[in-house]
């Protein structure tokens, strides 16, 4: 895109270059700045092309400069896009699930969202941009259930985490990982096929289940 924009630069300063005049029966064209000492065509004489009138070079040099205005603006988001952080956190609060099998599971109290890239209303983040991923989720469960869940990236399993409670309490499954993404892949988590039924408990003055991820590394 830059190279766009200089190209233009040069085509601007190269119509601004061109003066167009006739002078009696003669036409005459002349490039300034010592570019070129300039030709003389009679009136005899057919160009092969035209020579552009003082309008028409007008109008070229206008649109040259507002593609060039253009350009410079899309150059200037795609710029600010590629600097701009991506990160979230979101929680689950006050509530307990029963979820069946590789169901997503939704983390509705969004903490930080740079850019708007989570989706607390079906638990999907969806990558801005090419790059390495950072993605951590706690999952905690109550009595004797099953709390098994997955990180899930454009339906690959990354890895996941959980816990079975077999001595009572609330203890959590917690899990970190790295993963590449292309622009608009999708990341979720979602519940494994270990067995029928997960219990997610996430109260207050209780262990709570979150979900987080940032770019780390852009491409």
């Amino acid at each position: 895109m830059m190279f766009t924009i200089i190209l233009l630069s040069i085509c601007i300063h190269y119509i601004d270059s061109i003066s167009v005049r006739k002078d009696n029966d003669i036409t005459t064209v002349e490039f300034k700045n010592g570019i070129s000492e300039g030709w003389s065509i009679t009136e005899n004489f057919t160009p092969s092309s035209p020579i552009p009138a003082k309008k028409e070079i007008e109008l070229l040099r206008q649109t040259a400069r507002n593609l060039s205005v253009e350009l410079q603006t899309l150059e200037d988001t795609y710029e600010k896009d590629k600097t701009a952080p991506v990160m979230f956190y979101a929680v689950i609060r006050n509530k307990a699930f029963t979820y069946n099998v590789d169901t997503i599971i939704v983390f509705e109290t969004t903490i930080v969202n740079e850019g708007d890239h989570y989706n607390n209303l079906d638990g999907v983040f969806v990558a801005p941009q090419k790059g390495t991923y950072l993605f951590a989720w706690t999952v905690t469960g109550s009595s004797s259930n099953y709390i098994m869940t997955e990180l899930v990236v454009e339906n690959n399993v990354i890895i996941g985490t959980g816990e079975r409670n077999v001595s009572g309490g609330h203890p959590s499954g917690a899990m970190t990982s790295l993963c590449k993404m292309e622009k608009g892949d999708h990341a979720w988590i979602r519940t494994t096929g270990v067995t029928r039924s997960h219990y997610l408990y996430s109260y207050d003055n209780y262990p709570q289940s979150g979900f987080l991820g940032l770019l780390v590394l852009q491409e």
